[in-house]
């Protein structure tokens, strides 16, 4: 019996000594119109519910937060990484600003300098892949109502280039490196249509 006692002793020190990227992270989801949300603090000054969506490319934020984000100065004119567009699953396409998101936080989990795409057709927010691409492993456990993340160990993610873009003349598509939609040759092209 003593010898049990000292090995489960030994085996709760060693977890507890696992740096945290072996650990995994449970947060519990709610829901909002049969979609699962997320409690997500953003820049350490507003706490929202975002809906959990792993296909969407970025974290994606209405027009209202970033409003409250620079009125409490936690996103300033240096966050503001450039413009783009994106499509949405019904084909529409919008103009987004892309911002950097200092930290967003969710339960106990941290991650720092997340794009994301600022959308004035969006009441809600959108929690999507580059938050999700920070970690190994995202699971969505359906019976027990958890999102899982493990992994946590930061690594390097390729950030856009901090420029803006801009349309050089008014007949020109708005699209840039943040461009969602695919390409389609012009009206004009020799052959095109037939």
């Amino acid at each position: 019996m003593r010898y049990k006692l000292i090995a489960l002793a030994v085996f709760i020190v060693f977890i507890s000594q696992l740096p945290i990227s072996l650990r995994a992270s449970e947060i519990p989801l709610g829901t909002s119109g049969g979609i699962y949300t997320v409690p997500v603090q953003i820049n350490g000054s507003i706490m929202m519910q975002f809906l959990v969506d792993p296909g969407a490319g970025v974290v994606v934020i209405p027009v209202s937060v970033l409003r409250n984000l620079v009125h409490n100065g936690t996103v300033t004119e240096t966050d503001v990484i450039g413009i783009g567009t994106a499509a949405l699953a019904d084909t529409s396409v919008y103009l987004t600003a892309k911002v950097r998101l200092r930290e967003l936080r969710i339960a106990d989990v941290i991650v720092r300098d997340v794009t994301a795409a600022v959308s004035p057709g969006l009441n809600q927010p959108l929690l999507g892949q580059s938050f999700f691409r920070r970690f190994a492993t995202v699971t969505l456990d359906n019976r027990r109502q958890v999102l899982i993340l493990s992994d946590n160990a930061p690594a390097p993610i390729p950030q856009s280039p901090a420029t803006a873009w801009a349309v050089p003349y008014s007949s020109y598509p708005a699209t840039g490196p943040y461009s969602g939609g695919g390409y389609a040759p012009p009206a004009y092209y020799p052959g095109y249509g037939r």
